[in-house]
C-alpha cells in the first residue's frame, strides 16, 4: 500500500473522523474574548493543547487539521504535530488562503492560495503534517452555481490535490455549501 493510502487507512481507522482544529487567528480570537480569555499566541495554543493531549481524541480522532501558527508552535520543546501522533493521529494542514469573490462571476466564491503552494506544502511536510485541507467554496441557488463557478473550483481543486500528492501528503476537499 502507498504511504498515502497508509495515511488515509490511519485517519479513519475503527470508526475515527477528523477534528478541524485549524481556526485563523482571527476566528480563534473571537471565541477566547467571548469567555473573556485574551487572544495571545500563548492562550490559543493551551486551549488546542488541552483537544490535541484529551483522552478522548485518543479514542476519536485519527487526524486533526491544523492552522499554519500552530503546526509550527510548541509545548516543552514538543511540536504540536509530535504531540498529535503520540495520541495516536495524524497532523494535517489547511493550505488554502481564503475564499474571495470569483472575477467574472456574480458574487460567487473561489478558494485562493496556489501561488506559492508547493513550497508551502514542502515546508508544511517536513514540520510533521501528512495531509491537508482545502476548501471549494460553492454557492446554490436558482441562479448558482455557474459554470464559471464550478470550472474554477474544479481547476483549483485538481491542482492542489496534485501537488498535496506530489508532496506526500492526502488531498482532503472540503466543500462549503452556501444556500
Amino acid at each position: 500500500m502507498s504511504d498515502l493510502g497508509s495515511i488515509v487507512k490511519k485517519i479513519v481507522s475503527s470508526g475515527k473522523g477528523i477534528l478541524a482544529a485549524d481556526e485563523s487567528t482571527a476566528t480563534m480570537t473571537k471565541r477566547l474574548e467571548s469567555v473573556n480569555v485574551n487572544s495571545t499566541a500563548e492562550n490559543r495554543l493551551k486551549f488546542r493543547n488541552a483537544l490535541f493531549t484529551s483522552d478522548e481524541l485518543k479514542k476519536c480522532i485519527g487526524g486533526v487539521i491544523l492552522y499554519d501558527e500552530t503546526l509550527k508552535q510548541e509545548i516543552n520543546g514538543e511540536t504540536i504535530p509530535k504531540i498529535i501522533s503520540k495520541s495516536g493521529s495524524i497532523a494535517g494542514i489547511k493550505v488554502d488562503t481564503g475564499a474571495k469573490k470569483l472575477a467574472g462571476s456574480n458574487g460567487e466564491k473561489i478558494t485562493e492560495g496556489l501561488d506559492g503552494l508547493r513550497e508551502r506544502l514542502q515546508e508544511y511536510y517536513k514540520l510533521g503534517a501528512r495531509f491537508t485541507k482545502w476548501r471549494g467554496v460553492y454557492s446554490i441557488s436558482n441562479m448558482f452555481p455557474s459554470k464559471i463557478a464550478i470550472t474554477s473550483n474544479a481547476h483549483a481543486l485538481a491542482r492542489y490535490a496534485a501537488l498535496a500528492q506530489e508532496s506526500g501528503m492526502v488531498p482532503i476537499v472540503e466543500p462549503e455549501v452556501l444556500m
